[in-house]
């Protein structure tokens, strides 16, 4: 059986990418390994840009009606004072706030909606191996209620994450980033956290990032220097020294009290890492397997949305698959290069250790929050906000 395209992986990327491509009449099949997605500390606030993509991609229904929540404002607190409240309604392009969505839930409806739209989805498939070469057609060799198939397709899509397999089977070489911060996340119940903001608190040498989901639920993240040496912030005996370390940057002390971590916690590096182009030999990755920017700043979700919209948009649009394939990936290259450029910046502004760094600090951020024109903007823009050389000096304080 011959597909025009064979998702390995059904998560956000890998449901989205097969609803828009079945929606356009091509045969897809999804391999997603779990029969029941399950909590494992991911991605859950989708910044305004990645918001904006959801919409053209015809998602937000969908989202909301599985529990996606939309707080309107960003707040960010030092020395546990709110130093800007940003409405992001108002201050971006196309008006879109965040969106928090518990990460199993969304999977769950995307992945029903790619079924619904006409792809063949498995659950329970366990991908063996990916075989890709020059002038042949790729193909996937994978295991479903006790089968083994090898199934060929007009190209295979590498949606599986992080640790990406497919990256791996279809030879494509790796860069990254230097370590240097860590993040750790789990979900609370109980917490008093106002649901109507995304709430960052920068503490010292720290931060902490609340994504209310509502119903007295939120996803809480601590962001810190991990080069310094790590805390080992996983498993449930750490629950407490997590929600200390949160508390230490003195947010309102009522949004951690009596609180219930109903997850797991666990923690991650927070480096980048990404491939130079994301197609090869027939096989394109997407989402966290062509690029993982840097979980601290949240970029994630919206940028697999970007990797969704940019390849569909290609395969849909043209017969030449080829042809769509190479100009997806250089799209791609062009956006997530330009962010991990912004993102670059901010991360130096915002912790690089010493004297020198809090002299910085302390001439960049009033301006930036008094007057945020012509600097980087990751939250509402992303790579489509300001990144030439004016915005790095505006950024690194060099003007």
């Amino acid at each position: 059986m011959r597909f025009d395209a064979i998702t390995v992986g059904g998560g956000l990327a890998g449901s989205a990418l097969a609803a828009q491509l079945a929606r356009a009449g091509h045969k897809v099949l999804v391999l997603e390994r779990e029969t029941r997605f399950k909590d494992r500390v991911r991605g859950e606030n989708m910044l305004p840009w990645g918001v904006a993509a959801a919409r053209r991609l015809g998602l937000i229904d969908h989202l909301l009606a599985a529990g996606g929540h939309q707080p309107r404002s960003w707040i960010m607190y030092m020395g546990g004072n709110p130093v800007m409240r940003r409405d992001l309604h108002r201050t971006t392009p196309e008006g879109e706030v965040s969106l928090n969505i518990y990460h199993p839930s969304m999977q769950e409806a995307l992945l029903q909606r790619a079924s619904a739209h006409g792809a063949e989805v498995k659950r329970g498939a366990t991908v063996a191996g990916v075989d890709a070469g020059p002038g042949r057609a790729a193909a996937v060799t994978f295991e479903h209620e006790g089968e083994r198939q090898t199934l060929s397709a007009r190209v295979v899509v590498g949606a599986d994450g992080r640790v990406s397999q497919v990256r791996r089977w279809g030879g494509f070489e790796t860069q990254r980033n230097p370590e240097l911060l860590t993040i750790a996340g789990t979900l609370l119940q109980g917490t008093d956290v106002p649901d109507d903001a995304v709430h960052l608190a920068l503490g010292p040498g720290c931060a902490a990032l609340l994504a209310p989901l509502g119903g007295g639920r939120a996803r809480a993240y601590y962001v810190y220097p991990g080069v310094t040496g790590r805390r080992g912030l996983s498993g449930k005996e750490k629950v407490c020294e997590f929600i200390r370390l949160c508390q230490a940057t003195d947010v309102p002390e009522s949004w951690f009290a009596g609180v219930e971590s109903i997850g797991p916690l666990a923690e991650f590096e927070g480096a980048d890492s990404w491939v130079e182009s994301p197609v090869k030999n027939g096989v394109a990755l997407i989402g966290d397997a062509a690029a993982s920017s840097d979980p601290s700043w949240g970029c994630g979700l919206s940028l697999t949305l970007l990797d969704v919209e940019h390849l569909a948009n290609a395969l849909c649009a043209s017969d030449d698959w080829s042809a769509a394939l190479e100009g997806y990936a250089k799209e791609h290259d062009g956006y997530y290069s330009t962010l991990n450029r912004i993102l670059g910046w901010m991360t130096e502004l915002m912790w690089t250790p010493g004297p020198e760094a809090d002299e910085r600090r302390g001439r960049v951020l009033p301006r930036m929050i008094s007057d945020p024109r012509g600097f980087p903007d990751p939250v509402g823009l992303g790579p489509f906000g300001p990144s030439d050389d004016q915005a790095k000096r505006l950024a690194l304080g060099l003007d």
